[in-house]
């Protein structure tokens, strides 16, 4: 049986502003890094077989809390990262209807090939992340692993896991400083817990 333990990485200051920022790389907050030490005590003490992270700061610092390992000895992923929202970055979703609100109705319907201004589609970002999926799967099957990411990632992880294709992107929520924990059998997944704070 493999354990798959989901976390979304804690806090930052963009978070608080309600901005888009995918690929923006900043650290955590001081709630987002009490959000970390607080799992840290919860799930820390789970012998991880892998630690697997977004290579972006907030979620690395993350998971380097949580697992009390260093960034070295953590495993980066390139395709774990968030959505890339290009020229949407840092900005809120008011100001981008007010800028360009021809493309933003058109993102608003055709969600999933449709990609912000010099960014990517939710297409592109679901074909890598369910690349990177398959190879962890394939790779620490019967083991227990630690994967620290974003909304966005995750919400794609747990879609394709409960074969719910793109469209089940929104039928979930992951909240900062809280995991979810789903069992692999074979080809089936069990979500045993989510958004979980407490054993």
């Amino acid at each position: 049986m493999t354990l798959i333990y989901l976390v979304r990485h804690g806090e930052s200051e963009l978070n608080t502003k309600g901005v888009y920022y995918g690929f923006t790389d900043c650290s955590l907050n001081a709630n987002g890094i009490n959000q970390s030490k607080a799992l840290g005590e919860v799930i820390g003490k789970v012998k991880f077989n892998e630690v697997i992270s977004s290579p972006l700061k907030r979620a690395l610092e993350t998971a380097c809390i949580i697992s009390g390992k260093t960034s070295e000895d953590i495993v980066i992923d390139e395709r774990l990262k968030e959505l890339n929202f290009g020229e949407w970055e840092g900005k809120h979703f008011i100001d981008i209807q007010k800028e360009n609100s021809e493309l933003w109705n058109l993102w608003s319907t055709a969600w999933k090939t449709t990609a912000p201004p010099m960014g990517e589609s939710f297409m592109s970002m679901y074909q890598r992340v369910e690349d990177c999926l398959q190879d962890i799967l394939s790779k620490y099957r019967n083991k227990t692993i630690l994967i620290v990411s974003h909304q966005g990632c995750l919400r794609v992880i747990a879609s394709i896991l409960l074969n719910l294709k793109e469209d089940g992107y929104w039928s979930f929520v992951f909240d900062h400083g809280k995991y979810s924990l789903i069992e692999m059998d074979e080809d089936c997944a069990i979500f045993r817990k989510v958004n979980c704070y407490l054993e």
